[in-house]
């Protein structure tokens, strides 16, 4: 059994500004930083499906957790 990576607050953070540039080709909404267990994970939102080859699962050990929300508008 393999134990999950508990990143910590600040290895999110940095992690969140590599993924902005690393995932800019992709139909990014937001990207976020959450709870993943005991530690922080990024959340990745999407205006569109994408494929999963094309979409890490973790960024310098911190996991990545995507979702595809659509289209982020005023209301």
């Amino acid at each position: 059994m393999t134990a999950i990576k508990v990143a910590t607050l600040e290895e999110a953070r940095a992690a969140k500004q590599k993924a902005a540039q690393v995932l800019s080709g992709l139909p990014l909404a937001g990207i976020g930083i959450t709870r993943v267990g005991e530690g922080f994970g990024l959340k990745v939102n999407l205006s569109k499906r994408v494929c999963v080859e094309q979409m890490p699962t973790q960024m310098d050990g911190v996991p990545i957790i995507a979702e595809v929300v659509g289209e982020i508008r005023k209301q």
